[in-house]
């Protein structure tokens, strides 16, 4: 094509008759490249938009598979741990049961033992009532030994009485000599009879301190009895209600052991729930695991071919940037027209632009927003086109619509966010095909640049 193009530029005689059918195929050949060239563009930040993302999303995976392989060693070293807890608790659920046991059998041997204590309490309740009734006895005793010490002393007194009678009846018969004898021979009767009284009274005397001794021994052993039958009673009393409220504690605590047995057994039972689902988890994950090793194989296989058409763009890019060569290589050397431009009239649509970003500042970026300012400015201007780009370069609106889907790579657009205002030198525009001026300014909310409001002059 290059070659055709010279052979016409060279036949001077032919050059003014092919002219304007050079200056279309030019003007054809500026838009492709043009329109190569913005595509290539777009190509390529997708693409490094998307070796970014898969940079990323290897990174992540990385350390998603890392953590997944802890989070399974995690989950055998807590299913080991559960499997020790479900032993822990069989065996502790064993002892319960076996506590549980002892304390039926223990609950149920009390009442015999509280009949045995209440027998032997109403025994010693019948000794000590025998133990008072034999001291009221050995009272009685008492009594009659004091009763039968006075009539002890009376015999005494007239033992001694008869002792001094027979004296003095001996005294008499003395005096009474010859005619005293037979009465004399009776007195040392009655002295006699006195005198064995008195030695019977001495061995009575003995006898009855002997009776009375052990009679007093019988009463003070008789009285500690009963004091210690008393205190048997009492403490039987004691151990009865001790025995009752190790009843009541027993049953208690049986009762208490079998809502602890049924607490353990569904304790269990949760836990070992709790291990299926640990096995289940594991299992997930171990699955989960395998699945994001076959996704990093597999993401690793799209970073391939993601570097393949990072390639295929940059030749793109390349060819873009040749073809864009050869056609000002070539526009060089052809006649152009001289441009009518009004260096007043650019300023003026520069001013009207910034003017109009004063009053679209603030305002939200929507379409049916912005669009009756711009229409107006567009036919006050008698503009080409005219249109509102975002901070991202994704257009807001653009009359007519715009052919590129993004104009973040265009001087225009670079220029504006960089806070300048942008006049372009003339050119073919890729979308009208006519030769144009492009003016740009820039958006400004909060001192900060938000988009690029930008027109086409046709000249």
């Amino acid at each position: 094509m290059w070659a055709l193009l010279r052979r016409y530029r060279d036949v001077e005689s032919e050059t003014s008759a092919h002219l304007p059918l050079m200056l279309e195929l030019i003007a054809a050949i500026r838009v492709t490249a043009d329109r190569l060239e913005s595509s290539t563009s777009l190509v390529e930040q997708s693409v490094s938009e998307l070796v970014s993302f898969a940079e990323r999303a290897e990174s992540t995976e990385v350390r998603t598979c890392q953590r997944a392989t802890l989070a399974v060693e995690e989950l055998d070293t807590s299913a080991a741990h559960v499997r020790s807890a479900l032993d822990a608790f069989s065996v502790a659920q064993t002892s319960m049961d076996a506590i549980a046991r002892r304390a039926g059998q223990l609950e149920d041997g009390i009442p015999g033992l509280l009949e045995r204590v209440e027998a032997a309490a109403d025994t010693l309740r019948r000794l000590s009532q025998v133990i008072e009734d034999n001291n009221a006895h050995v009272a009685e005793l008492l009594s009659g030994l004091d009763r039968i010490r006075a009539v002890h002393e009376a015999i005494r007194a007239i033992s001694e009485q008869t002792s001094l009678i027979a004296l003095n009846a001996t005294i008499e018969a003395a005096h009474a000599g010859q005619h005293g004898r037979g009465f004399a021979v009776i007195a040392e009767e009655i002295r006699r009879l006195a005198e064995q009284a008195k030695d019977a009274l001495r061995r009575s005397s003995t006898n009855f301190a002997d009776i009375r001794t052990h009679v007093d021994t019988l009463a003070a052993i008789g009285m500690e009895a009963n004091a210690a039958s008393q205190l048997g009673v009492r403490a039987f009393s004691a151990i009865e209600d001790f025995i009752a409220t190790v009843r009541r504690e027993v049953a208690e605590m049986a009762a208490e052991a079998q809502h602890a047995v049924t607490d353990a057994r569904c304790a269990f039972d949760h836990l070992d729930s709790a291990g299926d689902c640990v096995q289940r988890a594991q299992s997930s994950m171990r699955q989960a695991t395998d699945d994001l090793v076959a996704l990093m194989a597999e993401n690793a296989a799209s970073r391939q071919q993601v570097d393949a058409l990072m390639q295929v763009a940059h030749h793109l890019r390349e060819t873009a940037k040749e073809l864009a060569d050869e056609i000002a290589e070539y526009d060089a050397l052809l006649p152009q027209p001289a441009p009518t431009l009004d260096p007043q009239a650019l300023d003026a649509l520069k001013l009207a632009l910034i003017a109009a970003c004063s009053e679209l500042s603030g305002q939200a970026m929507e379409r049916e927003t912005v669009r009756p300012l711009l229409l107006r400015l567009k036919a006050r201007h008698q503009l080409g086109s005219i249109w509102l780009n975002r901070s991202d370069g994704s257009f807001v609106f653009s009359d007519p619509p715009a052919g590129l889907l993004n104009a973040s790579q265009r001087p225009w657009f670079k220029s504006a966010m960089a806070g300048h205002p942008y006049i372009s030198p003339p050119y073919v525009s890729a979308q009208s095909r006519k030769r144009c001026v492009t003016v740009s300014v820039p958006l400004i909310h909060d001192q900060k640049v938000v988009g690029c409001l930008g027109a086409d002059v046709y000249i």
